[in-house]
């Protein structure tokens, strides 16, 4: 399971968490200023950001994929509405479905943890996988 977790270390309030169900699409848990949301992303285009616009935000990211740390990098964005211009990829919101309560509470707590601990993830080894298995049922009872 490849999974990207906004980098937001503790105290923070929000998280952007994505599951890619292949090399197309996504399914994301997304409770930041933009949205409050589970959406399924498509990748719609690949080209070059461009230097000189107007960035609307800035932030790390974090991959992981078979419970291991694969790396942190730098994300740059552009809100398109509709779109999320990321780096060098256009994703398309296909679908957007509300985030219950309990979705933001046990990933805030999952995103503050693996946030502070990424380097040392194999020591939360159990609570990493039981992180995948929520992640698991509640795409299940959405795809």
């Amino acid at each position: 399971m490849e999974i990207e977790i906004d980098y937001n270390p503790t105290p923070s309030k929000t998280f952007f968490i994505s599951v890619s169900l292949n090399n197309k699409e996504a399914i994301s848990f997304d409770y930041t200023t933009k949205a409050q949301r589970v959406i399924k992303q498509v990748l719609v285009d690949r080209k070059r950001f461009p230097n000189h616009a107007q960035i609307d935000g800035e932030w790390d990211a974090l991959i992981f994929k078979d419970r291991k740390f694969i790396k942190k990098y730098h994300v740059r964005w552009i809100d398109l509405g509709k779109k999320d211009w990321c780096n060098e990829e256009i994703w398309e919101v296909a679908w957007a479905k509300p985030i219950s309560d309990y979705q933001k509470r046990k990933l805030l707590s999952y995103s503050k943890l693996f946030s502070d601990n990424y380097k040392n993830i194999k020591e939360f080894s159990k609570e990493f996988k039981k992180f995948e298995d929520l992640l698991k049922k509640e795409i299940s009872k959405i795809k």
